[in-house]
C-alpha cells in the first residue's frame, strides 16, 4: 500500500456529490452540540444512544453522522462549562476554569467565541495529522502478526485501566468484567458454545451496541434520576460571540502548542480529550505568557482545553482507524458503529476500503467546520436549552436508547441485554468501577483471544515466540512498564523524600 496516494484522500470525494452526506453531517453535529451542552449528558452517551439508527443507511452516511455527533458532543460540553460552572462533558472539565469567571464578569459571549475558534483550529489541526499519520501507522501493522497483536491489545487494556478514575485495582476488574462478557458465544478457533446458559440467542455473544447504550445511556439517566433535581437559568444575554482579531492573535500559540497536545494524547490508546484538556491547561500554566491570570477568567484558559480536547477526536481515531484500538471511549463506541456496518478496524481497512477511509477524513473535516458555524451562530439556542427540564429529557433519551436497541436485530432480546447493562452500570457508578475498562474489554477481547490463541497454535505451544519477536516484546515492554511504572515511580518518590529527611 502506498503511503501517501492521492487514492487515499480523493477516493471517497465522489460520495459527497450526495446530499445526504452533508445533511447528515450537519445534523450530526447539530444534535451532538445540544447533547454535549447539556449538563450531565456524556459525548460518549450520545453516540451510544443514537448509534443503532444508523443501522440499514450507507457506512458513508452513517459514519458522517457519526463524526458529526463525535465532534459536535466534545464542543457542546464547553458551552455549559463556560455558562453555569456545570461542564456538559468530561474533557469540559479543564473550560470551566476560566469559562465561568469570564461569563460571570458579563464577557460569556466572547468565552464561548474563543471556545469555538479553538475548538475549529484543534479539529482541522487534528484532521491533517490523522490523514498523514494514520496511512503510515496502518503500512506498518499491515507486517503485524497474531503476536504484535496480542501485545498491542494488551497495551489498550492496561492503559485503560491506569487512567480510569479510581484505583487501578478497580480499572483492571472492569476490564476483566469486560474480556469475560466479550467470551460468550461460539468459541472463534473451535466453535464450541461458551457460557451461553441455555439461550439460543449468546451463541452469537452479546451484542456490544445494547451494552454500551444500557453501560453509559440508561445508567447515566439513573444516576440524574437519583441525584437532586436541578434546573438552571442563564440570565446573562449572549454578546460579541466572534472574538475581535486581536484576541485570535493572542491565542494562537496557545491554540497550536495545545492542539498538538491534543493530537498525541488522544493518539494514545484509551487517553481520549479529557486527559489532554487537563495536560494542555497545565502546560499554559506552565508556558502561557499570563499564566499567573490562569483561572482568573483569560481566554488562553479557555484556549488551551478546548483546543485540545478537539484535536483529540482526530488523534482517537489513528489508533481506532489503523490498529483496531480504540483511543478513547468515544471511539470505542464509534468502532461499534464500524462493525455493525460490517466493517473492522485495523490496516486492512485502509488497503480494503480506501473510499471509505477516504470519506472518513473528509466528514471529519466537513463535521469541523459546521461545528465551527454552528457554534458561532446558535450560541444563544444553546444558552436556552441547558435549562431544558429534566422531567421531559430523561424519558426522551430512554425511548432513544431501547428503539435504537431494538432496531438493531428487532430482538427483544438486546431490550433485555439494554436493561440489565444499564442497571449493573448504575450499580457499578455508585461503587467507583469505572465502565470504560468494560466496553475496552468486550471489543478487545475477542481480538486478544483469537490471536493468542493463534500464535501459540502456530509455535506448537511455544511461549516464547511473544518475546522473540523484536515488536511483540516492545509492546509488552510497554505494558509492563505502564503497570508498574506508576507503583515503582511511588515507591522512588517515597524513598527519596525519606533520604531527605535523613
Amino acid at each position: 500500500m502506498e503511503l501517501f496516494s492521492m487514492d487515499l484522500y480523493l477516493s471517497g470525494l465522489q460520495q459527497f456529490t450526495n446530499p445526504a452526506m452533508f445533511l447528515s453531517s450537519f445534523l450530526g453535529v447539530l444534535v451532538g452540540i445540544v447533547f454535549g451542552a447539556l449538563p450531565g449528558l456524556t459525548a460518549t452517551m450520545t453516540i451510544a444512544v443514537f448509534i443503532p439508527f444508523t443501522f440499514g443507511m450507507s457506512p458513508y452516511i452513517s459514519f458522517a453522522f457519526l463524526l458529526g455527533l463525535y465532534t459536535g458532543a466534545v464542543y457542546g460540553g464547553s458551552i455549559s462549562a463556560i455558562l453555569i460552572n456545570i461542564p456538559g462533558t468530561p474533557s469540559a472539565i479543564a473550560t470551566s476554569l476560566d469559562g465561568y469567571p469570564m461569563s460571570q464578569a458579563g464577557r460569556a459571549g466572547e468565552a464561548i467565541g474563543i471556545s469555538t475558534i479553538s475548538s475549529t483550529i484543534g479539529g482541522f489541526l487534528s484532521v491533517f495529522v490523522l490523514m498523514f499519520a494514520a496511512p503510515a501507522i496502518a503500512s506498518v501493522a499491515l507486517k503485524f502478526s497474531a503476536e504484535e497483536y496480542v501485545g498491542i491489545t494488551l497495551i489498550g487494556l492496561s492503559i485503560i485501566a491506569i487512567i480510569s478514575p479510581g484505583s487501578t485495582i478497580k480499572g483492571l476488574i472492569a476490564g476483566v468484567i469486560g474480556l469475560i462478557i466479550g467470551i460468550v458465544g461460539l468459541d472463534p478457533i473451535t466453535g464450541y458454545p461458551r457460557f451461553i446458559m441455555g439461550q439460543a440467542e449468546l451463541l452469537e455473544g452479546i451484542d456490544s451496541i445494547p451494552v454500551m447504550i444500557g453501560m453509559y445511556g440508561l445508567s447515566e439517566m439513573l444516576v440524574q434520576i437519583s441525584s437532586a433535581e436541578y434546573k438552571v437559568t442563564v440570565e446573562q444575554k449572549l454578546s460579541k460571540i466572534v472574538p475581535p482579531w486581536k484576541d485570535i492573535k493572542r491565542i494562537f500559540g496557545t491554540v497550536v502548542r495545545s492542539s498538538f497536545i491534543g493530537v498525541l494524547i488522544g493518539a494514545l490508546p484509551a487517553a481520549g480529550g479529557s486527559i489532554a484538556s487537563l495536560v494542555a491547561y497545565g502546560q499554559e500554566k506552565r508556558l502561557g505568557k499570563r499564566r499567573d491570570l490562569l483561572g482568573t477568567g483569560i481566554i488562553e484558559g479557555i484556549a488551551a482545553p478546548e483546543a485540545a480536547n478537539n484535536a483529540s477526536t482526530g488523534g482517537a481515531l489513528i489508533p481506532m482507524l489503523t490498529l483496531g484500538i480504540p483511543g478513547d471511549a468515544m471511539t470505542a463506541v464509534l468502532m461499534g458503529g464500524l462493525i455493525i456496518q460490517g466493517l473492522r478496524p485495523g490496516p486492512l481497512l485502509f488497503q480494503q476500503q480506501m473510499p471509505f477511509v477516504s470519506s472518513i477524513f473528509i466528514s471529519l473535516l466537513l463535521s469541523v467546520v459546521f461545528m465551527c458555524i454552528l457554534g458561532l451562530l446558535g450560541a444563544r439556542v444553546y444558552a436556552k436549552l441547558i435549562s431544558f427540564p429534566k422531567k421531559y429529557l430523561i424519558p426522551a433519551i430512554l425511548v432513544f436508547g431501547l428503539v435504537g436497541s431494538y432496531a438493531i436485530s428487532n430482538s427483544i432480546f438486546d431490550i433485555w441485554v439494554l436493561i440489565i447493562s444499564g442497571v449493573v452500570g448504575f450499580l457499578f457508578r455508585k461503587i467507583g468501577l469505572p465502565i470504560a475498562p468494560i466496553i475496552l474489554g468486550m471489543i478487545l477481547g475477542p481480538l486478544f483471544e483469537s490471536n493468542f490463541r493463534r500464535a501459540l497454535m502456530l509455535n506448537e505451544g511455544n511461549w516464547a515466540t511473544f518475546v522473540q519477536r523484536p515488536i511483540s516484546l516492545f509492546f509488552l515492554v510497554v505494558v509492563v512498564v505502564v503497570l508498574a511504572g506508576p507503583v515503582v515511580m511511588k515507591k522512588l518518590k517515597k524513598i527519596i523524600t525519606n533520604t531527605k529527611g535523613v
